[in-house]
């Protein structure tokens, strides 16, 4: 069961978060940014200020993640330094693309994470169509955000959330997440999202 943490502005294991109201990045391709909706959340995590933006509505068939397709555009983020991934993998300071996936059923992810669902972090410099691209097109942009192998990847824990949006909770992972929401045609789509956590594999 997942601990929660009700101060606010929601703080717990050196994380706090509070709303914001900018706009979107000015480096994010101007297609993208139409997608994008004003304002949304900063995360202060250690030396690092993480911004969110999240889209106007995402494109879900249900409340949950089921009906998403892979490659969907879900968000972005801006980081102000580096910033380790749910695989320990290091993001450099810039603006990333967040986009739905699944993490793949096969021998070399069995018993990983909890859940399948993932965020994937692309570059926005390169990532520049608000469309869904996809698992593969998706998992190939992700890759250059760490320049190796492997994408970078934040874990969607809980991928359904019932707590309230940006409060920080410990899953029984002992990870940190913070719950964000996005809004769809059956409703806001609440979700944790992992900030702090390493998932050793």
């Amino acid at each position: 069961m997942a601990v929660a943490f009700g101060v606010a502005p929601a703080i717990a294991n050196g994380v706090t978060v509070t709303k914001h109201t900018s706009e979107p990045p000015a480096d994010i391709a101007a297609p993208v940014k139409e997608r994008l909706a004003p304002g949304g959340a900063t995360a202060k995590v250690g030396d690092n200020t993480m911004e969110f933006w999240w889209v106007k509505t995402l494109d879900a068939k249900s409340k949950d993640w089921s009906g998403v397709a892979e490659g969907t555009l879900v968000g972005a983020m801006k980081i102000s330094a580096r910033f380790r991934d749910i695989r320990g993998r290091t993001l450099q300071p810039g603006t990333y693309l967040l986009r739905y996936a699944l993490q793949p059923q096969n021998g070399d992810h069995l018993g990983v994470s909890p859940h399948r669902e993932f965020l994937l972090a692309t570059p926005a410099a390169e990532d520049t169509t608000p469309d869904p691209l996809g698992h593969d097109p998706a998992v190939d942009l992700a890759k250059k955000s760490i320049n190796i192998s492997h994408p970078a990847v934040i874990s969607l824990d809980p991928p359904v959330s019932s707590e309230a949006p940006l409060a920080v909770t410990q899953t029984d992972a002992g990870h940190t997440s913070v719950t964000f929401e996005v809004p769809t045609a059956q409703g806001p789509l609440k979700f944790g999202l992992i900030l702090v956590g390493l998932i050793e594999a």
